[in-house]
């Protein structure tokens, strides 16, 4: 039998830390972002610090990665010699990226499983960092396959947002409307619920106690769980996102990894310069 040679594919509001996507090849195809000048492709021609300092100007728009770039990235994998491919998606509830890809995936010579992660930003990267590190253990494409949708269905994010404005302006608000009050100062908590929507988990007046809220969340969700990975992820705010991941640590030492990396401009637009994500990924 021919031998598997697996690649992974995320797409650009995975959050994937840089220093992690470099160091196991994985393949990233971006969304679009639109200001009044140009389109941009997310991470590529456009960083989250560009982004973030031209937003207190002009909030811009998303979109799905373009047929030609998804085109492109499948070509590439090929010609680099793999014979399948992995491909986690930020949530179908949220963009049409996980239609995209998986449309043109029924046209590759390679065989792609693409797996829908209900999650957004680290959320769903947390999956693609999952299945590179089944990939090293040696498990085959339909272990990893099994492994890794198992895991996304066991697993959860978490964003902390200073402010609705931009998840209002976006279009996003979805359920999270109901609970608009900033001239109350009041700070959501917000995550995907099961088929990978926003809604809010938890609000609280003021930064300190939503804060302490946020983490509380997390310690719920971990539970008795033993084995599990943790991420942070941030927007326009690495102090706040540091003392968290101090906080994890700390509270976490049994946490097999705990990555950190910022958030993807793509997420960044719609969910606002200040946004701190925290993913759960359950291994057991």
């Amino acid at each position: 039998m021919k031998e598997e040679k697996i690649a992974i594919l995320v797409d650009s509001g995975a959050d994937i830390p840089k220093e992690f996507m470099e160091q196991e090849h994985i393949y990233m195809v971006p969304i679009l972002i639109t200001f009044s000048d140009t389109t941009y492709l997310d991470r590529i021609s456009i960083s989250p610090e560009e982004v973030y300092e031209r937003m207190e100007t002009e909030i811009p728009t998303t979109a799905t990665p373009s047929g030609g770039s998804i085109q492109d990235i499948f070509e590439q994998i090929k010609a680099d010699g793999y014979t399948h491919v992995i491909s986690t998606t930020i949530s179908s509830g949220l963009s049409g990226t996980y239609n995209a890809i998986k449309t043109f995936a029924k046209t590759s010579p390679l065989k792609v499983e693409v797996i829908d992660t209900k999650s957004v930003g680290i959320g769903g990267g947390l999956a693609g960092i999952f299945a590179a590190n089944l990939i090293k253990e040696g498990n085959d494409f339909g272990e990893i396959v099994t492994k890794v949708q198992l895991a996304v269905d066991e697993s959860s994010v978490f964003f902390y947002l200073p402010t609705l404005h931009y998840l209002q302006v976006g279009g996003r608000i979805g359920r999270v409307s109901g609970i608009m009050g900033n001239l109350l100062n009041i700070k959501p908590i917000i995550s995907c619920d099961e088929n990978g929507i926003y809604y809010p988990v938890a609000k609280a007046r003021g930064e300190k106690a939503a804060l302490k809220k946020f983490l509380s969340l997390v310690d719920d969700k971990i539970g008795e769980t033993e084995h599990f990975d943790l991420a942070v992820a941030y927007g326009n705010n690495k102090p706040l996102a540091e003392s968290m991941l101090k906080e994890l640590k700390e509270n976490y030492p049994n946490a097999e990894h705990i990555y950190f990396g910022d958030v993807s401009p793509a997420l960044g637009v719609h969910a606002g310069p200040g946004v701190i994500g925290i993913g759960i990924e359950v291994l057991d």
